[in-house]
């Protein structure tokens, strides 16, 4: 959430040049050339770039994903695992992405990811109703609970343990 809301401000209502340069996201990139960023959401760990022409970038970064903005004469040179580059000749900004999963798709396949995904605590629309559903009958562990991203989005180890141990709950 903290990077799509620094996104929002520096990259929202640009119109990029986009290009892979590992190639693993070249189509992806080609239809996102030249078209506007219109808004971000996020699910989770999933991050959705919206751009004109409806086409939908779906990222998610896996352990050691990485999408950092920079100005023209500062960005580092893409590395082996750069797939996504977004250049805005007009404010002279680079944002460059390496990522486990990066997926184009459109308005339907964002909300077809979003429905297979449980409510996300940190955004506005989160139900926790539907949580509730999901977690008052079930005889699975908490600790399993917690990291299966269809019941609740966004909880990794990291904070899994760390929710457990500071409300005195054995992950099992």
């Amino acid at each position: 959430h903290r990077l799509a809301f620094q996104h929002r401000k520096r990259l929202v209502g640009r119109k990029f040049q986009a290009s892979s340069p590992n190639g693993r996201f070249a189509d992806g990139a080609a239809a996102i050339d030249g078209q506007t960023l219109l808004r971000i959401e996020v699910y989770g760990k999933n991050l959705f770039y919206f751009f004109d022409g409806g086409a939908v970038v779906r990222i998610h970064f896996g352990m050691s994903g990485r999408f950092s903005v920079h100005a023209a004469e500062k960005a580092p040179e893409p590395t082996p695992t750069t797939r996504l580059r977004l250049q805005d000749p007009g404010s002279g900004l680079v944002a460059q992405l390496s990522a486990m999963t990066v997926a184009l798709c459109d308005e339907e396949g964002y909300l077809n990811a979003a429905a297979e995904l449980g409510p996300d605590p940190l955004r506005e629309d989160a139900d926790p109703e539907r949580l509730w559903a999901r977690w008052k009958n079930t005889k699975r562990a908490v600790g399993l609970l917690l990291m299966d991203q269809s019941v609740v989005a966004g909880i990794g180890n990291i904070f899994r343990a760390e929710i457990l141990f500071k409300a005195g709950v054995h992950p099992e």
